[in-house]
């Protein structure tokens, strides 16, 4: 939050997926992607990399970023780590009889949610600016961290989690507290 605490961003805990089976990469890709894009997000995909195959399968490493500013001091930011271990391509023959390429092996998903502040460093110039930036964050803008944005960024990291958990039809494919504010599913 602060530089004079030694770190310039907040970050949440990291939160991580693992899977083993089989799933339609593109349509995971897509999802992922889409479910930044409408949340006005800001997509790269840093790395891109596909190792030689095994005996076993393939093995690739994706790294993204989404970045998006929530005003013009404050901006969250979202890495995710994929790594595809042992994958192959099978083909799967669907309920109405056509015929679709999914992926099979292991997937691990490392997804780290934090804000940065001051992310153009316009207050960095002088010695003065800097002093102000430090007491805004300390004394101005702390409680929206650990009240506001904190618990936001949060519920959208898990929420993106879940969204997850449903694409590879996890068990858990879904954020136990996700109607935590009032809308209730009924069952």
């Amino acid at each position: 939050m602060v530089e004079d605490l030694g770190w310039k961003d907040v970050t949440e805990p990291k939160t991580f997926i693992r899977y083993k089976g089989v799933w339609d990469m593109q349509d995971l890709y897509e999802a992922m992607v889409d479910w930044f894009r409408k949340r006005k997000f800001r997509f790269r995909e840093h790395i891109y990399k596909h190792k030689h195959p095994s005996p076993y399968g393939a093995e690739r490493q994706y790294t993204w970023e989404a970045i998006r500013e929530e005003n013009d001091y404050i901006q969250t930011v979202y890495h995710i780590y994929l790594h595809n271990y042992d994958i192959r391509d099978v083909e799967v023959v669907m309920a109405d009889g056509s015929k679709k390429v999914f992926t099979k092996g292991r997937i691990w998903f490392e997804i780290k949610v934090s804000f940065v502040t001051d992310y153009d460093e316009a207050w960095d110039d002088k010695s003065f600016y800097r002093h102000l930036k430090s007491f805004y964050n300390k004394y101005v803008i702390k409680k929206n961290f650990t009240q506001g944005w904190g618990p936001k960024n949060r519920y959208e990291m898990y929420n993106f989690a879940a969204m997850i958990k449903e694409r590879l039809k996890m068990e858990s494919d879904e954020y136990e507290h996700k109607y935590f504010t009032g809308v209730h599913k009924l069952y």
